[in-house]
Parts: structure tokens; C-alpha cells; sequence
């Protein structure tokens, strides 16, 4: 009996997800907008999403997560000042979905500068990025460096949405790869022979991370990049995206950082607080164009 009901209860707990109402209805609305958006220009794609974002992204709780993270980090700053600032991270975004629903088209229209500090053919490279501007056109960077690169993409909560983003993606030339268990493995694998990766370093950390500096707050802080890159000898190049007036988009690569000879906690630390310090410039940069809505400083003071 007990036999039956573990199997009753495994079954249900991966069938529940797909029969959830709430994604059910989440996914066919984001599919049935993606789908008109995507036959039109980009241009005009990331307009209206921007439009939609601005009018319905200030009801929704994220919201009220982004304005809880901007009064912790700039405590002097207005209500008024924080809404605004909002108001510009809804647009972002807003456009970045947009731009995505038609993503296909986006490649010609992305230039890249920074490419000097690339090394040779079969030189294993971990780019180190952050969701700013349209970090999903980051999908493109292969093309535009010359390297394949592989993107590792933490799964959404929303079976359906998991499924509409990888069609979505499909055909871009790009390696995604699930954050999961054997991720690690995957990617010390493209590292070792002589591979790229991509890794977003401004979401929280999860146990066995570290507690560092992020925009002056203490936040956990991810150790892949440090980690990987000593085990492996690999470059860390930091690049991000920039959006420069509404429709131009940028990738611009910086140089890389001096090399990690040793995976010790010491030498971790300082290398993840360095890039840290990079990140935290980025957004200081453009604070409007970095996703705010993130639980970034969760669990921080334990």
C-alpha cells in the first residue's frame, strides 16, 4: 500500500504543474502576445511591449519587490525618485520581452565592441554578465565573437513558460543548458575543452555561496566563475548588454580579470567581490535597465 501511494504521490508531484490553472492561463496569454508580437519589427515589438509593461507591471507584486530594493540600497532616495526609476526598469523590460517575442530578427541589428580583449581559438573563456538591457539577446554573442558559447539559464517556475522560451530560442545559435544538478559537470566539460560559458552573476547565491558586498549591501554572492575558472584555467572576460536610446543595443566586453591560481575560500572571495564591484558599476550606470525585481539581497543577514 505504502508502495502504491509513493508511487500516487511522485506521479502527482510531476504531473501537478502541468494541470496548475494559474500557468495554464499565464503561459496561453504570454503565448497568444508572443505569437501576434513576433511577425512584427522589432522596432514597433519593442514599443508595445513597453507600453504593456509600463501599464500593468506596476499592479503586479514584482513591483512592490523593485521598490523594496530600491529603498534598501538608496535609502534617501523620494518615493517619487524610486517610482520613476521603476517606471524606466518596466520599460526595459517591457521591451526586452518584446524584442524576444521577434529575437530571431534582432541579430543584425546588435553590435559589439570589446572584441580585442578575446583570446585565441580554444582559449576556455567564462563570460561573466548581468540581466541589464536585453540580456536576452545576449543569445546572439556567438555569432558576433566567433565563439559557440554556452548559456546556462535557470528553469522558470512555469512548466509551460520553460517550453514557450526554448521554442522561442530555437535556432538561435547558442548552447542553453539548464541550471541543475549536473550543469556543473556540463560545463566543466566545455571549459576543459577549451569551450566558452556565459554566467549571470547578479542573482542571489544559494548555500555554500558567499555573503560579499553588492551595490554596498551584503548580498550571497554565486562562486561559479572563481571556482570554474581555477579549476579549469579559463579567462574571465565581464561583458554586458547596453540599450542606448530605446531600440540600439550594445554588447560591450571589458578586460580580463587577472587569473585565479587557487580555489580557496580567500582566493574566491576577493575574485567574486572584484566582479561584484564590475556589476555593481554597470547598474549604477544605467539603474533603470537592471531587473530590480530580483530577490537579490534575500536571506543576506543570515
Amino acid at each position: 500500500m505504502n508502495k502504491l501511494t509513493n508511487m500516487f504521490l511522485s506521479f502527482w508531484h510531476r504531473l501537478k504543474p502541468w494541470v496548475n490553472p494559474l500557468q495554464i492561463i499565464q503561459a496561453f496569454t504570454a503565448s497568444i502576445v508572443l505569437g501576434i508580437i513576433s511577425f512584427l519589427p522589432p522596432r514597433s515589438a519593442s514599443n508595445i511591449g513597453s507600453a504593456l509593461a509600463c501599464t500593468f507591471g506596476p499592479l503586479l507584486h514584482w513591483h512592490k519587490r523593485g521598490m523594496s530594493n530600491l529603498l534598501y540600497i538608496y535609502p534617501d532616495m523620494p518615493e517619487k525618485e524610486r517610482r520613476k526609476l521603476m517606471h524606466g526598469v518596466w520599460d526595459n523590460l517591457g521591451r526586452t520581452m518584446g524584442e524576444f517575442a521577434c529575437i530571431k530578427k534582432l541579430g543584425p541589428k546588435i553590435t559589439v565592441i570589446g572584441l580585442e580583449h578575446m583570446p585565441p581559438a580554444g582559449t576556455p573563456i567564462i563570460f561573466v554578465t548581468a540581466h541589464i538591457a536585453n540580456w536576452e539577446a545576449l543569445s546572439w554573442f556567438s555569432n558576433l565573437c566567433g565563439r559557440q558559447v554556452m548559456d546556462v539559464y535557470r528553469k522558470p517556475n512555469n512548466v509551460y513558460f520553460d517550453k514557450l522560451l526554448k521554442f522561442r530560442s530555437y535556432g538561435l545559435p547558442v548552447k542553453f543548458i539548464e541550471k541543475n544538478d549536473r550543469s556543473g559537470i556540463n560545463i566543466l566539460r566545455e571549459l576543459r575543452s577549451g569551450g566558452a560559458v556565459n554566467l549571470f552573476v547578479d542573482q542571489k547565491g544559494s548555500n555554500g555561496d558567499y555573503l560579499l558586498p553588492f551595490m554596498g549591501k551584503n548580498a550571497l554572492t554565486i562562486r561559479a566563475p572563481a571556482l570554474l575558472s581555477a579549476k579549469t584555467g579559463a579567462i574571465v572576460i565581464p561583458g554586458r548588454m547596453i540599450r542606448k536610446d530605446s531600440h540600439e543595443l550594445q554588447i560591450k566586453l571589458y578586460p580580463p580579470l587577472s587569473s585565479i591560481e587557487k580555489s580557496d575560500p580567500d582566493s574566491e572571495q576577493k575574485f567574486m567581490e572584484e566582479i561584484n564591484n564590475i556589476v555593481s558599476g554597470w547598474i549604477k550606470d544605467t539603474p533603470e535597465q537592471w531587473l530590480w525585481i530580483h530577490r537579490r539581497w534575500k536571506n543576506a543577514n543570515n
